[in-house]
């Protein structure tokens, strides 16, 4: 009894030690067929905005990594087949992942990019959700693609309908996915690429962000969608304009609160964007059916080169304010409001509050109408 105690004790011991060398770092093992000499592989990740990169050399066919990191996170091994790398990285021979603090194995008979992994729960959730998504998304291409350079006649439309409706089984697919693996960074990540999209509702996703672990809510990710709701928040309907200033084309500073009294449209682009430059001849046949009664719009660029925006506002004679500090995507005004896709807009009332967002086509019209008449 003593030594079935004893032995009981011994493998508890070894049991917590490894569930303890596990949590504290990962160990990625690979092995790898018929490698030439002086073959390496190479692991690459970000951490902290940080890249980490690091090489070990592949010695008879098997090579490892160890470390550690705060968090998962999407990687990479690659592999140097003897002593040439080539210079294209779609020419090398890669394997893509998430790493996390656990012992992983990578197996493959020749090249790693047609290895199988074990050992990761989060790589294997991250296949089951690729695997029921990705054939979705396949069919959306293959169906686009067919519409090419074909007559908008009833086959045409059947087939925008069958595209729509993949779609929409993508989304439900995404959604379940989500619903059903709260405390999975796979499903937090899913949650911030499928549900948080330009004009996503705070609300709505704050709801659902709160059913997520509190383990996953800390990861970097966590809170940075964290943040992204609590600026959405700020910039929702309903809510008092953020205050601004920018300089105008004439190198002035120009303060958004100086229209104070006036119904303003804030609108984002840039030369650069195409269904920018689409939607605004729509922008400005609603400035010159308003313009005249109480109504402005200040055009905010995510331009870098100042030639081409001011190019932009000539060709497409858009006569109203224009502002930017031709940081491209690190436009400070942009940056205030969280837009990461252009175009966005948002209708602002004589008060200063935003009563309207992301008006497209005629809404705009439609919207100062009801306004003015």
């Amino acid at each position: 009894m003593k030594n079935s105690c004893f032995l009981a004790a011994a493998m508890m011991t070894l049991i917590s030690c490894k569930d303890k060398s596990q949590a504290e770092g990962f160990i990625i093992k690979g092995t790898l067929n018929d490698l030439p000499e002086a073959s390496m592989a190479l692991l690459s990740y970000t951490e902290n905005e940080v890249e980490v990169v690091d090489s070990v050399p592949v010695k008879n066919g098997a090579f490892s990594f160890e470390g550690k990191v705060d968090a998962p996170a999407q990687a990479y091994i690659s592999i140097r087949h003897g002593d040439i790398f080539p210079e294209a990285s779609w020419d090398r021979d890669t394997f893509h992942f998430f790493i996390e603090n656990t012992e992983m194995r990578l197996v493959s008979k020749d090249s790693i990019k047609r290895a199988t992994l074990e050992g990761s729960l989060l790589n294997a959730e991250a296949d089951t959700l690729n695997s029921a998504v990705s054939p979705l998304r396949q069919k959306i291409q293959e169906l686009s693609f067919s519409l090419q350079g074909k007559p908008k006649d009833s086959a045409y439309m059947a087939t925008v309908d069958t595209i729509k409706a993949t779609g929409e089984k993508a989304e439900t697919t995404v959604r379940e996915f989500i619903e059903n693996h709260r405390n999975s960074y796979i499903a937090l990540r899913a949650f911030a690429n499928y549900e948080m999209g330009y004009d996503f509702d705070p609300a709505v996703a704050e709801r659902e962000y709160d059913q997520f672990g509190e383990t996953i809510k800390n990861t970097p990710l966590g809170k940075k969608v964290s943040a992204k709701i609590a600026l959405a928040k700020k910039t929702a309907i309903g809510q008092k304009v953020i205050d601004f200033t920018q300089e105008n084309l004439s190198g002035e500073a120009f303060t958004l609160s100086s229209l104070r009294g006036k119904y303003v449209l804030v609108d984002f682009w840039a030369s650069w964007c195409v269904p920018c430059r689409m939607e605004n001849p729509h922008v400005l046949k609603a400035y010159e059916q308003f313009g005249n009664q109480n109504f402005e719009i200040v055009g905010v660029s995510l331009d870098e080169k100042r030639k081409n925006w001011e190019h932009a506002i000539e060709k497409d004679g858009l006569p109203w304010i224009h502002v930017s500090d031709l940081k491209g995507w690190k436009n400070e005004v942009a940056q205030q409001y969280g837009v990461t896709a252009v175009p966005q807009n948002l209708l602002i009332d004589p008060e200063g509050i935003i009563v309207a967002k992301n008006l497209r086509g005629e809404e705009l019209s439609e919207r100062l109408s009801a306004v003015f008449n």
